[in-house]
């Protein structure tokens, strides 16, 4: 039984590592293809792509014209084609990275074919922004402003950088549960809300009048900021305006109006809400974000984690005063009566 648990163990460990290596890169018999190879497929190339992607981003926010365009459009498709042919093919489309820089490769030459088919080569004072809200040249430009998520593959690189983005992404993953509450929440003090206040707020005349007699409010109150949408006469009304109190957006003007219109008792249903929601969610988000954080600070950092160092300090603090190291001579003593060992007096 423990050999069939230790193969099955050895399968399954090297199906794993096999799941997750690359495809070999090609074998080229021609000298001067592997010395391609080798200087293309260098890291170093990619950050000449990075760098690239710097002043094309440049151009695109200052001027650029037709011709500069076309010189980073045949970078790209030169880079594109050379790392294919250093890495291969099913190498090169292994890196997400690499689909990406390909997709948007073949993006902008696509746009770049079809202004020349439409618009043909461009001359002195052609301007092509008077030919439409979003042009073709409108959607190259826009196209080239996405080279910018290149410089997203040089954060795992960075040992920092790729720390926060990591902690970033696991808080995206396991937020599930923790905004489900919140949503449930939300409900739970919609339907509340609703059957509360339903009503109890109604606008005083038309709008035309309220603006007219808008001068003569008092500043600040919920009648001259106009807030006659927020109200919880329907659900999504209700969602609203619950969310305007969770951010603090002059939340005192709906406590004021709505313990005018309705009950000073109002405003416990509305401080009830500021608690939990911007109060205890928000810092319980924040607890979170830290927790994942400063686990994957320990883990880079090869530190036990804060419960582990806890639980030995403990145990040694528990145990110190009982227990007694024994000498070297009643060590030797146990090594010499051991029964698989014959020790040389």
């Amino acid at each position: 039984m423990p050999c069939v648990i230790e193969e099955t163990t050895g399968h399954v460990d090297k199906t794993h590592i096999l799941s997750f290596q690359r495809p070999p890169r090609p074998d080229y018999q021609s000298p001067f293809l592997q010395r391609i190879q080798i200087v293309f497929g260098h890291r170093y190339f990619g950050y000449l792509g990075n760098a690239v992607a710097v002043a094309n981003v440049l151009s695109v926010c200052v001027s650029i014209t037709c011709v500069i365009n076309c010189v980073f459009i045949f970078y790209y498709l030169l880079e594109m084609s050379l790392k294919i042919l250093a890495l291969g093919l099913k190498r090169y489309i292994s890196y997400p990275s690499n689909i990406f820089d390909g997709l948007l490769t073949v993006v902008l030459m696509v746009l770049e074919v079809s202004t020349f088919a439409v618009y043909g080569f461009p001359h002195r004072g052609w301007r092509p922004e008077m030919l439409g809200l979003l042009s073709l040249w409108d959607m190259v430009r826009l196209a080239n402003m996405l080279i910018v998520f290149r410089f997203l593959r040089i954060i795992p690189n960075i040992k920092f950088m790729s720390l926060v983005a990591s902690t970033l992404l696991d808080l995206v993953k396991n937020i599930r549960s923790f905004a489900g509450i919140l949503v449930v929440v939300f409900y739970a003090f919609a339907i509340v809300g609703m059957e509360l206040f339903r009503g109890a707020i109604t606008p005083t005349g038309s709008i035309s009048g309220v603006n007219a007699t808008n001068a003569t409010l008092q500043c600040g109150t919920f009648e001259q900021l106009q807030y006659w949408p927020n109200n919880f006469d329907d659900f999504a009304a209700s969602l609203v305006t619950l969310w305007d109190v969770m951010v603090v957006n002059n939340w005192q003007v709906f406590l004021d109006a709505y313990s005018r219109y309705s009950s000073p008792w109002s405003k416990l249903y509305f401080v009830s809400w500021w608690l939990i929601s911007s109060v205890i969610w928000v810092n319980l988000f924040i607890a979170l974000l830290l927790e994942n954080f400063i686990h994957k600070w320990d883990r880079l950092c090869h530190r036990p984690s804060l419960s582990e160092v806890e639980y030995q300090m403990t145990m040694e603090l528990m145990f110190r005063d009982v227990l007694e190291e024994p000498t070297e001579e009643e060590l030797i003593e146990k090594l010499h009566q051991h029964p698989h060992m014959h020790l040389c007096r």
